[in-house]
């Protein structure tokens, strides 16, 4: 009898020659009796013997076997799944439900990395753009490379770090004075809803960002560029959720860049206050419907763009999370600097079923 299969009634004892005897088999857990063997063989339970002699009777109990089965194909057996009806693309919890959004439970989380590791960033979401498209430069003036080392982006307690340091660093003969990383999501999307909770780096110089582009740019090195790369920037669509300057950082930027339908490029964005950036966490979000952008601070929204058909908000975009030391919005970096960081404590993106 397997362990902790079940028992019999009465366990075992000592009996007049003659005396009759009932039997009962108690099934435990995911098991259930299927026969009698040793000195009889019998399926009947209870079962009554008559003693005649010395005997020894065993209960057989069998595992019974549950089928599994996804329904929805969520990943939740049915069994446990208190939503079966799941649509495909969606993530769920435990229970096999969709995971609404806090702010607007009109949405629900289709890709996101909580950060519940340690050490590397999970290959499967992220890439590392390393190869700088500005002839071994990157645009805007800016003084950095950037890297898929450790020490410039990793995950330990709960958050992702992304780090610029001072130090020398040379790619395709081109040396810089700062290192830092530039991730690109593994995944693309079309209209949703991105959350974003993270802390800012404080010193001067630095340029925190948090936007998407087209995954149909075809800039070197960005994950999508190889298979879906086709147009040039800003024909591709530009979406600055979030942009801090160098040189005040009680300000936010929340911008829209692209070319219109005559290809000739515009912009449209604005700015907004922020308090303790560096110290404390903010939500930095952008809602995208066939309609209209929005980007929010903290569930609030500073700016939005009308979509249309002038605009080109109507192809998958992916995430990038970054550290741009100096130039056009870095500015002067200061003279201490040694090294600072962004730490983002979730990514999630969110669609409407």
């Amino acid at each position: 009898m397997p362990e902790n299969a079940g028992e019999v009634i009465p366990e075992s004892g000592s009996y007049d020659k003659g005396s009759s005897i009932t039997l009962e088999a108690k099934s435990d857990n995911n098991y259930e009796f299927t026969r009698w063997s040793g000195d009889i063989s019998d399926t009947s339970n209870p079962f009554t013997i008559i003693l005649n002699s010395e005997m020894n009777v065993v209960a057989e109990f069998s595992e019974i076997i549950v089928s599994s089965k996804d329904t929805d194909g969520d990943g939740v057996d049915d069994s446990k799944d208190l939503c079966p009806s799941t649509p495909s693309g969606f993530l769920v919890d435990e229970s096999g439900c969709k995971i609404k959004n806090e702010f607007d439970d009109n949405y629900f989380l289709v890709w996101g990395d909580e950060f519940s590791y340690d050490g590397n960033l999970d290959n499967s979401k992220w890439h590392h753009q390393v190869i700088p498209p500005n002839n071994g430069s990157w645009w805007n003036d800016e003084l950095q490379h950037y890297t898929n080392n450790s020490k410039n982006s990793f995950v330990s307690d709960g958050t992702m770090k992304i780090v610029a340091i001072k130090e020398n660093h040379t790619v395709n003969n081109s040396t810089k004075n700062y290192t830092s990383a530039r991730l690109n999501s593994k995944f693309g999307f079309k209209y949703g809803r991105v959350d974003v909770r993270a802390k800012l780096p404080s010193t001067q110089g630095t340029w925190p960002a948090i936007w998407t582009l087209g995954t149909n740019i075809n800039e070197v090195g960005n994950y999508f560029g190889d298979s879906e790369g086709s147009v040039g920037w800003p024909k591709c669509g530009e979406i600055d959720i979030m942009e801090q300057n160098g040189w005040n950082k009680n300000e936010l930027y929340g911008y829209f860049h692209f070319a219109n339908s005559q290809g000739v490029y515009n912009n449209h964005g604005d700015v907004t206050t922020i308090n303790n950036a560096s110290g404390s966490y903010h939500v930095y979000s952008m809602e995208w419907t066939n309609d209209k952008i929005r980007i929010l601070l903290d569930n609030n929204e500073f700016v939005s763009l009308t979509n249309n058909s002038n605009v080109p908000y109507d192809n998958p975009h992916y995430l990038l999370l970054n550290i741009a030391v100096g130039g056009n919005l870095g500015g002067d970096v200061s003279s201490s600097f040694s090294e600072d960081s962004m730490e983002i404590d979730y990514v999630r993106v969110f669609k409407k079923e």
